[in-house]
């Protein structure tokens, strides 16, 4: 299985780009923020600085072990659902579950090993640059020497590998215990199903999510930045939950905003709303990616402006603790918002430009190049539509229940900018992945579209 693991990173370099890139992303992420435990942690450093470098340590690593994690898996599920054809081949061949399950396995430890060793240097870079950021902000005391240890390394190379490994196995073993038959209805139709456990995952962080949000403006209230904390994690987990529900989302989505593009789209509206329909397991990856973007960058973003506008107001006094917590929330969402929307940008290309075969079918049929455009174009405009709704949510989660906390008000008083902003950079950047995307495939000549996708 090691070597037919091998022999598959071999014909499908494009396919493992993917996983590849977020990986090493992810590496890059909890590398550069891991070592500031290694500096607070070294001789010399005072108990102040200590303390400001392992909170931002132990917060953005907490969380975002969590977010690679589940981009990860978001893009391996990808990369495996558009190998049913292949899974379904092998069984029919021969291959037991646990074989396919140990080849999945197999490939994403090559491409996991191989991306986090090549993230060390830009980890050790990304950490210093960090440090240095919060020495000229007078955060860090001047003088303070950069450290990159065994945290580091062991955040980056230890957690990332065993992260991909386990998003590894579960998505294997799922692929796997497929039956020959439907993984190969799904490779040429999609599926729609959905796993009970996903469902009961995505349950739970909503069930988290709901009960932090109930927690924040009741029995957290003026309880300094634990409100703040919990108020945070409504967010995310809430934009866990939803990203986990995703196809459903998509399908609810489909019936009602497809009814209304049809009206005035024509056929590729109509063909749009059937695709999401009949592959929204697929089409699923790219939305995953804008909930969590929108749902976090939104809430934590608002969360910071009310506490500035508790602060000027004179509910409360501002400190050194003050500006080290807004600064972590800076940090915190630039980096978790990149890392987002690179995750997007890689999944909407990889999606599309897996789809080959059926732009080759459609324009064989007579389907002008323009009209798989069009059609794309409508199938983007329901996933952000979904996304966005989704994402606000999410971000209301922490929005309306901190603003009760601090303002003894459900809407606060800051304005539409920061969200329109957030809404902006979805709408650019799904947009532009897709129809890029599209149009880059299209270049190729129908007759060997066809034939490379084979």
């Amino acid at each position: 299985m090691f070597r037919l693991a091998l022999s598959s990173l071999r014909l499908r370099k494009g396919s493992f780009a993917a996983t590849f890139l977020n990986v090493f992303l992810g590496a890059i992420i909890l590398m550069a923020f891991s070592s500031l435990f290694d500096t607070g942690m070294a001789d010399g450093v005072s108990a102040q600085d200590k303390k400001t470098l392992t909170t931002m340590c132990y917060v953005v690593d907490g969380w975002g072990v969590l977010i690679v994690a589940f981009g990860i898996a978001a893009t391996l599920n990808l990369t495996v659902r558009q190998r049913s054809n292949e899974i379904a081949l092998l069984k029919s061949a021969g291959a037991v579950p646990g074989q396919i399950t140990r080849m999945i396995i197999g490939e994403t430890a090559v491409v996991t090993l191989l991306a986090a060793v090549l993230a060390v240097p830009v980890g050790y870079l990304a950490g210093n640059a960090v440090v240095e950021t919060l020495i000229s902000n007078n955060q860090v005391a001047k003088g303070t020497d950069y450290e990159f240890g065994l945290m580091a390394l062991s955040m980056g190379l230890g957690v990332t590998f065993v992260a991909a490994a386990i998003a590894a196995y579960v998505t294997g073993r799922r692929a796997s215990t497929v039956s020959t038959r439907e993984a190969l209805v799904s490779s040429v139709a999609g599926t729609t199903k959905m796993t009970k456990k996903r469902i009961g995952f995505g349950i739970l962080f909503l069930l988290l999510g709901t009960d932090a949000a109930v927690l924040v403006p009741t029995v957290l209230k003026d309880r300094g930045y634990l409100t703040m904390s919990i108020a945070g994690e409504a967010c995310i987990h809430v934009s866990i939950g939803l990203a986990l529900l995703s196809p459903i989302l998509l399908r609810v989505a489909s019936a009602l905003v497809g009814g209304v593009i049809r009206g005035f789209g024509g056929t590729p509206a109509y063909l749009a709303q059937a695709n999401i329909r009949q592959r929204s397991g697929r089409m699923a990856g790219v939305l995953m990616p804008i909930i969590l973007f929108v749902g976090m960058a939104a809430g934590s973003l608002y969360m910071q402006v009310i506490q500035n506008d508790a602060v000027s107001s004179g509910r409360l006094v501002r400190s050194q603790d003050d500006k080290n917590v807004e600064t972590l929330n800076f940090v915190i969402v630039s980096t978790i918002a990149v890392f987002a929307a690179i995750v997007l940008i890689n999944l909407a290309v990889t999606a599309t430009v897996y789809r080959r075969r059926e732009f080759g079918q459609q324009r064989l049929i007579g389907s002008t190049p323009s009209q798989v455009v069009r059609t794309v174009t409508f199938e983007s405009v329901i996933t952000v539509v979904t996304g966005l709704i989704a994402g606000t949510v999410a971000a209301l989660a922490s929005i309306i229940p901190f603003s009760l906390a601090t303002a003894d008000k459900a809407i606060p008083d800051a304005g539409p900018q920061i969200y329109l902003v957030v809404v902006a950079i979805v709408v650019v950047l799904t947009f532009a992945a897709n129809i890029g995307a599209t149009r880059k495939t299209l270049r190729e000549p129908p007759l060997e579209a066809l034939a490379a996708a084979i």
